[in-house]
């Protein structure tokens, strides 16, 4: 439909965790001039904006499995990087790109995908948001070893019980890999207990996600023993049309609802940036449902960013710091 705009990357609305739009009226209503008319249709099994454009489900919410998962291009690579490092034995490695790209998104389809097709092996994602040492270990104990009372451990009873579970993984020939996510957002204790736990065993990697402007900030150790790079970039704009494709026909509608003007319009409005690209089309979705639109066209894009540009008192698209619109 939109041929020749590139080649496609990976995403799946999220990365990480966002849920689907039957819980975001309470956004919307801060701005009434679109939003006010669009309620959530609780007793049925759809919301009003979803019966309009005839969708079976929100197009852009995150599926759980690998499958409803937008791959190409440049998830493709960061994939066969991923494998390379532990499959070569690598011990450190670096998930790099701005935020919202999808970092989070990429670590958990690498995640899944290699925990569902490799024996002897076990990836484990511990988010870093928040951590002090002590929360850590608690988190990264919990990934590893899933015991009810693991939140009952003391934090050096947390830290043995993690060495103990490494050393009997390496014994029986088995290799870990810990994919520690936002390393951008922690404090130089959970620095130094990365350190101390990636210097401890041989037969394990770490991987690790950060974003591109928090890169100067990291430890020098990491930069020094850092031995593979997967760099997740912005989309192009053929990028972004392929994932408007892919993601309305996974859900059931019509591959035209976005007009290629309106894809345009998106591409320069977030930049590229999947978790942007997002927030604006779902909202997009729902003032168009309201207008009785047949399409969504650039100038209902603009319509929208204006709006909440003043309702919210700063540029939009912004990103929102919460779980539906969260990309990585």
């Amino acid at each position: 439909m939109r041929e020749n705009l590139g080649r496609r990357s990976g995403f799946d609305g999220d990365d990480s965790d966002y849920v689907p739009r039957s819980n975001v009226v309470g956004i919307f209503l801060t701005t009434p001039q679109i939003f006010s008319k669009v309620a959530t249709n609780r007793e049925g099994s759809k919301m009003t904006y979803l019966r309009h454009w005839r969708l079976s489900r929100s197009p852009f919410a995150v599926r759980a499995n690998s499958r409803g998962m937008f791959t190409g291009g440049t998830i493709e690579e960061a994939m066969a990087r991923g494998e390379f490092l532990v499959e070569q034995g690598k011990r450190l490695g670096l998930v790099m790109g701005p935020s919202g790209v999808g970092k989070t998104t990429f670590l958990k389809h690498f995640c899944r995908t290699r925990n569902s097709r490799v024996p002897g092996e076990k990836l484990a994602i511990v988010d870093l948001r928040c951590a002090d040492r002590n929360l850590l270990a608690n988190r990264i104990l919990d990934s590893l070893d899933p015991s009810p009372n693991t939140n009952q451990l003391f934090s050096q009873d947390c830290w043995t019980r993690i060495h103990d579970h490494l050393f009997a993984e390496t014994a029986i020939g088995h290799r870990t890999v810990l994919l520690l996510d936002n390393l951008h957002d922690v404090h130089d204790d959970v620095y130094q207990a990365i350190s101390q736990l990636w210097s401890s065993l041989n037969r394990w990697s770490m991987l690790l996600s950060v974003d591109d402007e928090s890169i100067v900030n990291l430890p020098r150790w990491i930069i020094d023993q850092c031995e593979l790079k997967i760099d997740l970039p912005s989309w192009d704009l053929g990028q972004t049309a392929d994932y408007f494709d892919f993601a309305q026909n996974q859900a059931g509608g019509n591959g035209d609802i976005f007009n290629a003007q309106s894809i345009t319009r998106i591409q320069e409005l977030s930049d590229g940036i999947p978790r942007k690209i997002v927030q604006i089309a779902e909202l997009a979705l729902v003032a168009g449902a309201v207008r009785k639109s047949e399409r969504v066209t650039s100038e209902l894009v603009d319509q929208v960013c204006d709006e909440f540009t003043v309702s919210l008192g700063g540029k939009f698209p912004t990103i929102l710091e919460d779980q539906r619109l969260n990309a990585g």
